[in-house]
């Protein structure tokens, strides 16, 4: 691999006599890997059913290296959303975040996903994810790889950092900036990195992420975490950056980052930057940056990568308990909901009871003339029409201004009697149109903010009946179907599912949640080896297959 000059003259300064052993390593193959979904299953229980994929990384829970011709990205398994391939070094950032089930985390640049499913699978359900990309192309793959994963509990945004931190100031117990960067540690990985480094300089670079740091740092909570990481080996990216964000943030200090020795990381090095970089800082507030991990990839099988733990003074919030069950047996357990549904704790709507109310969000414009305003998410002004131009008093209206959200909420309601018996979810709903949502109990108000997925896509209540999504499908198990059609990966019909054939299974094998076979047609959760793929429509004899063309394979 031919390297830039100007690269290989900075790291034989910085690195001396490790030069060689440094440069060596671009000639090694690169490293590969694959992280299993805890939100869906164990490593143990992945590695009961399927097989060890490879090599445990020692310092990522349920990752394992893979081989360069595994191709794990072929495999069902990839599909049903039980792992996630991700390079070795990359898993590490999550796991110094240290997410528990019950935090409010942020993943401030998060597309393609990668991070932000292992926070998902740390959270076990419970808590929230707010996972963000600032560039809305990017956005389709962060979503989508979140509902593969389960997607119960998130929120993907499509901002600026400073506009999330207007809404989300000292709100998250956990932040990650795993910031964009000039990429050095992934030239073996990648080699059209070498050319977008000489595109894009090192300063450019370290200029655009203290901005986003700084923005990140307004959003962790008191007594909360911030990770900063990158895959660059800068030290004016990496050292450099969280140097201006402790001068500036005092109320943040450098939690040491301690591994074994044989993963082969090394320290942090301020003694890499010059005065100017060090600026605001004293001598023994800048020797904790030593405290920060550098992946080396001479010294471990990783690729290049950089991580510092920041936490921020000040008494934290009470840790969720550790014995509290998770969302899906809280909801089982709980007492008959606002809804009037057992078991349901979704609340009634916010507003008057009446069918002319709104779900959470959904507050509407009246029309009329120039007067016309939003009707409040209160019991004021909702039933009457705002006063026109010409003045007078409001009139009661005689169409409902905003959509029926109680319908909406019936038709799910009526769907999940129907379809979906064992499904016990627990939030808030959230109306866009003819689309539901399903919130998190504490999740804050997103008004302003553009929202790709505003919380859990449940799917969309059409004229005539609920339509369920993707989403809901991945996030949900088999045992909680009504009807589910369970396959074996290895069967043809698996693959024909995949790829949208419409199937035609013996009756037989439309089963209940027991397992025996279910009269009755309607909608079909379809699983593999265990595990929700996506929804058909039986109708006795023939599945329509309802899998989503951008899900299929080709």
């Amino acid at each position: 691999m031919k390297l830039p000059a100007r690269f290989e003259e900075t790291m034989k300064e910085l690195l001396g006599s490790e030069a060689e052993a440094f440069f060596a390593s671009y000639g090694q193959p690169k490293t590969t890997g694959l992280r299993i979904n805890g939100r869906k299953l164990g490593a143990p229980a992945f590695v009961s059913r399927f097989g060890e994929p490879g090599q445990p990384i020692p310092w990522a829970e349920g990752g394992f290296y893979t081989g360069e011709d595994d191709r794990p990205g072929k495999q069902l398994a990839y599909d049903l959303g039980l792992y996630y391939i991700q390079e070795p070094s990359a898993m590490l950032p999550v796991e110094l975040l240290d997410v528990r089930p019950g935090h409010r985390v942020l993943d401030l640049c998060a597309a393609p996903g990668g991070k932000s499913t292992q926070m998902l699978s740390k959270l076990q359900g419970r808590g929230l994810l707010v996972t963000n990309d600032n560039a809305s192309e990017r956005t389709k793959a962060l979503a989508k790889n979140i509902e593969r994963a389960g997607a119960a509990g998130t929120v993907v945004t499509n901002e600026e950092p400073e506009r999330l931190a207007v809404t989300f100031g000292g709100f998250f117990d956990r932040v990650l900036v795993d910031a964009p960067c000039s990429g050095e540690g992934m030239f073996r990985k990648d080699e059209s990195m070498v050319r977008e480094w000489e595109r894009h300089s090192v300063e450019r670079c370290a200029a655009m992420q203290r901005d986003i740091v700084r923005q990140a740092a307004r959003m962790v909570a008191p007594g909360g975490k911030l990770v900063y990481s990158t895959c660059t080996f800068s030290p004016l990216e990496n050292e450099g950056t969280v140097a201006a964000l402790l001068a500036e943030f005092p109320d943040f200090v450098v939690e040491p980052v301690r591994t074994p020795a044989e993963w082969g990381f090394g320290p942090g090095r301020p003694d890499w930057l010059n005065a100017e970089q060090t600026a605001g800082l004293d001598a023994e507030r800048l020797a904790t940056l030593t405290g920060a991990v550098r992946v080396w990839p001479h010294r471990s099988r990783g690729e290049g990568h950089f991580a510092a733990v920041l936490v921020r003074r000040g008494e934290a919030g009470a840790e969720p308990a550790a014995e509290e069950k998770d969302s899906s047996e809280k909801g089982q357990a709980a007492e008959e909901g606002a809804s009037g549904e057992p078991g349901w704790t979704f609340p009634l709507l916010l507003g008057p009871a009446n069918d002319d109310a709104t779900l959470e969000g959904t507050a509407r414009k009246a029309k009329g003339g120039r007067g016309s305003e939003t009707l409040p998410k209160s019991r004021k002004g909702v039933g009457m029409q705002p006063k026109s131009e010409r003045g007078g008093e409001a009139q009661p209206k005689k169409k409902p201004v905003a959509p029926p959200a109680r319908e909406l909420r019936d038709k799910l309601l009526a769907f999940a009697k129907q379809s979906l018996p064992g499904w016990r979810p627990v939030g808030r709903l959230l109306a866009r149109g003819e689309r539901l949502y399903l919130l998190p109990e504490d999740a804050p108000s997103l008004d302003g903010l553009n929202a790709v997925r505003p919380g859990w896509l449940l799917g969309a209540a059409t004229k005539h009946r609920f339509e369920p999504s993707q989403a809901l499908a991945m996030g949900t198990r088999m045992e909680d179907a009504a009807l589910s059609l369970r396959l074996s990966g290895s069967e043809e019909a698996a693959l024909k599912y995949w790829k949208g054939d419409t199937l035609q299974p013996d009756p037989e094998g439309i089963v209940g949640p027991d397992g025996r076979p279910a009269g009755g047609n309607g909608w079909v959760l379809v699983c593999i080896d265990g595990f929700p793929a996506g929804w058909g429509r039986w109708d006795g004899a023939t599945l329509k297959n309802e899998l989503l063309p951008g899900w299929r394979r080709a």
